[in-house]
């Protein structure tokens, strides 16, 4: 039997490899990236990884809190 013609296990293997890598729902990174990027341009012209303005508006939110938490239980002390 000639063997040229078929394809070998590491073959596969590589190949299947590739194809997750390369998909958005298997790759849990680019996942995460596509959920919080921005719905409108999630690129930018320099080709750099634009957030959603929710995601900005989240993260002030929580530092915020986290500046009134420390405030109020360290400030306060002093």
């Amino acid at each position: 039997m000639d063997t040229a013609s078929y394809v070998t296990p590491e073959e596969v293997r590589l190949a299947l490899r590739k194809l997750h890598l390369e998909d958005t729902e298997t790759n849990p990174e680019l996942a995460l990236r596509s959920a919080l990027a921005d719905d409108l341009k999630p690129v930018d012209a320099r080709g750099r990884w634009k957030p959603s303005s929710l995601v900005i508006l989240a993260g002030v939110f929580v530092l915020a809190l986290l500046g009134v938490f420390l405030y109020f239980s360290l400030g306060r002390s002093l």
